[in-house]
């Protein structure tokens, strides 16, 4: 029996809903599948059945397709003020305890994309230990993570368009990137310290003891039983201390919620109780 358009849309979405806890009920099924037919006509298949097909049996081409979707818009200081408070009331506390007493200083970007808000964490931290004259001394590690290996791909290679770069600062721009034929790359002092790695949000995460987690914007497409996984698998990765901050629309739910003190509420700034 042929599939219609509609059942085509419905059945990707459940499919998206079960397998990674997206609920896109908020999306125009006409937004959803004008986002479909670009990843079809990348894939060279026209038929809905064989592409079901593929998709149910393909975990990667489900990342593909979230990447068509471009679910996850991010930015360079996406929302300045956030990351001004994130820079006092994080950074720099962090900055000072691990020069008194070492370690490294790490920090997660969690559903990074492609990459834009990892180096811009990786920014805030350079800066702030200008400001604190410390020569960084601890080692610091900031990692992005994101399901989309495409994403990721371009997180590695570090390299934005005019358009991408918008959103820096001119002074952090010629100080932190290097003009490449019309674009802007990464330069190898900011590129230093920071990695980037696929993993899914709602797994156990890989790494843990994080002094700070960065996951904006991400969860609010998850539906609240994934929300809760997912918010504890945050919870989890960091130390005790450790700081959370989410996007501006987000607030914190299940378990850990009354594990956490509110540092900045307008900035969603959290963090994780001794």
């Amino acid at each position: 029996m042929e599939i219609t358009d509609e059942q085509f849309v419905s059945q990707i979405m459940r499919h998206l809903f079960r397998t990674r806890g997206l609920d896109l009920s908020g999306y125009t099924q006409g937004f959803v599948f004008r986002s479909i037919k670009k990843r079809l006509g990348r894939t060279g298949i026209d038929d809905y059945g064989r592409y079901l097909r593929m998709l149910m049996e393909s975990d990667e081409e489900t990342s593909q397709l979230l990447a068509s979707l471009s679910i996850n818009v991010t930015e360079f200081f996406r929302d300045r003020s956030a990351w001004e408070s994130f820079s006092s009331h994080v950074v720099r506390p962090l900055i000072e305890s691990k020069t008194d007493g070492g370690g490294i200083l790490r920090i997660w970007s969690a559903g990074c994309a492609t990459g834009q808000e990892t180096y811009t964490i990786a920014m805030c931290v350079h800066e702030e230990a200008k400001k604190l004259k410390n020569a960084m001394p601890f080692l610091t590690a900031v990692v992005g993570t994101d399901i989309s290996v495409s994403a990721l791909d371009k997180a590695k290679d570090g390299i934005y368009t005019h358009n991408e770069v918008r959103g820096i600062p001119d002074r952090l721009l010629k100080e932190y990137f290097v003009p490449r034929h019309g674009n802007f790359e990464v330069s190898e002092r900011l590129h230093k310290g920071v990695r980037f790695a696929r993993e899914n949000l709602l797994d156990k995460p890989g790494s843990k003891y994080f002094d700070a987690i960065v996951c904006r914007n991400v969860m609010i497409y998850f539906s609240r039983e994934m929300h809760d996984t997912v918010t504890m698998n945050l919870y989890e990765a960091l130390r005790k201390g450790g700081f959370l901050m989410l996007g501006q629309t987000e607030t914190l739910m299940g378990a850990p919620r009354s594990s956490f003190e509110v540092i900045d509420l307008e900035n969603r700034i959290l963090q994780k109780k001794t």
